[in-house]
């Protein structure tokens, strides 16, 4: 069943590129702002390991679900939550929730969310972690032009896909 109020949101590069050694393949300021923006005041789920790569830990302003199977599990800022299910049970009702990673979660997701918001990075590097493949049934809704990164000089473009 999808959840209309849960998003995925992500930055991938031409081979399906989002994480090397536990950190972002790219540091480009507007999809850090764009990622701020849209997910300010929304609750975020995510996998202990993309919570732990969290430079300040918990995101400020947001509520922060950490999905691991330790049930111990707990650091300041968070609650943990089992699995996606239950994550969501937790959100039920509180409008657009966000799914901010890792692989693992971003494909259980997939077959649940009805949006993703992505940044189409037009660069490889050597990832360790991939995106899962976006099927048939999402569809382009929104994108903007391509930008270019001034700092590093990398060509992006944000778009956003819909569920059909």
């Amino acid at each position: 069943m999808t959840h209309p109020d849960l998003s995925i949101i992500v930055a991938v590069d031409r081979d399906g590129g989002i994480g090397r050694a536990g950190d972002l393949l790219y540091h480009i300021s507007a999809d850090l702002r764009r990622f701020k923006q849209l997910t300010m005041g929304h609750p975020v789920i995510m996998g202990r390991r993309t919570f732990e790569s969290l430079p300040k830990g918990a995101l400020p302003g947001r509520r922060n679900i950490v999905i691991s199977r330790n049930a111990a599990y707990t650091a300041p800022g968070i609650e943990v939550a089992g699995s996606l299910d239950e994550a969501l049970a937790m959100t039920a009702g509180t409008g657009e929730a966000f799914v901010i990673g890792g692989a693992s979660i971003y494909a259980e997701s997939m077959s649940v969310a009805a949006r993703i918001y992505l940044t189409e990075v037009d660069a490889a590097a050597e990832a360790d972690t991939y995106f899962p493949p976006i099927g048939p049934e999402w569809h382009h809704t929104d994108e903007s032009a391509t930008e270019t990164d001034p700092r590093s000089g990398i060509s992006y473009r944000f778009v956003t896909l819909s569920r059909e």
